[in-house]
């Protein structure tokens, strides 16, 4: 990063700061509420959403996420077809980001470059920034990079549904973009 630092100082960095800036916004925008699902259950008389979560290994709060028809979650009808997502994890949003100034606006120098909100420094294929509701040292499984992260780090866009993982190259933090990718919370 030091390198390409330098060589991108009459406006190079820039380009590609903005490039990232707008694929992070445009994948919150089109990515906000994409939920995969995995089967269909149909509403028995007596069911219960928590005992249904339970039943299907699935969190109360993704079989709502997948059911946008159900506005009171203490009320459902006997017959009504509900969607239960996939038990073997969740969908989130997941964008990637660099320890330089285009994603955490310090340069190569600062005291605190590469530096995560644990105290940890950076380290691909491990260090991810999570939401606040999954605490420091969560282990963090995205099929897709077929690695095991550990939640490090904090940012600021990263909210419930979202996960930033560190990459070391800015070129392929801005290829990755934004997807919507599988992943398990494994604690």
């Amino acid at each position: 990063m030091i390198g390409l630092a330098k060589e991108n100082t009459s406006g190079g960095l820039f380009i590609k700061y903005l490039t990232l800036t707008t694929l992070f916004t445009l994948g919150l925008v089109l990515f906000a509420n994409s939920v995969y699902a995995s089967g269909k259950y149909t509403i028995q008389s007596g069911d219960v959403l928590s005992e249904i979560s339970q039943s299907h290994n699935v969190d109360l709060e993704s079989l709502l996420a997948s059911n946008s028809s159900i506005s009171n979650p203490d009320v459902i009808f006997p017959g009504q077809i509900i969607t239960i997502p996939d038990a073997n994890g969740k969908t989130y949003t997941v964008t990637a980001y660099t320890a330089g100034y285009e994603s955490t606006g310090k340069e190569p120098g600062d005291p605190a470059y590469g530096i995560t909100a644990s105290g940890n420094h950076v380290d691909e294929g491990q260090t991810i920034a999570c939401p606040q509701s999954l605490p420091f040292g969560t282990k963090v499984q995205i099929p897709y990079f077929n690695e095991t992260f550990v939640c490090q780090d904090r940012g600021s866009a990263i909210t419930k549904g979202r996960l930033d993982v560190y990459m070391s190259d800015l070129d392929d933090a801005l290829q990755f973009g934004v997807r919507d990718l599988q992943v398990q919370i494994l604690n």
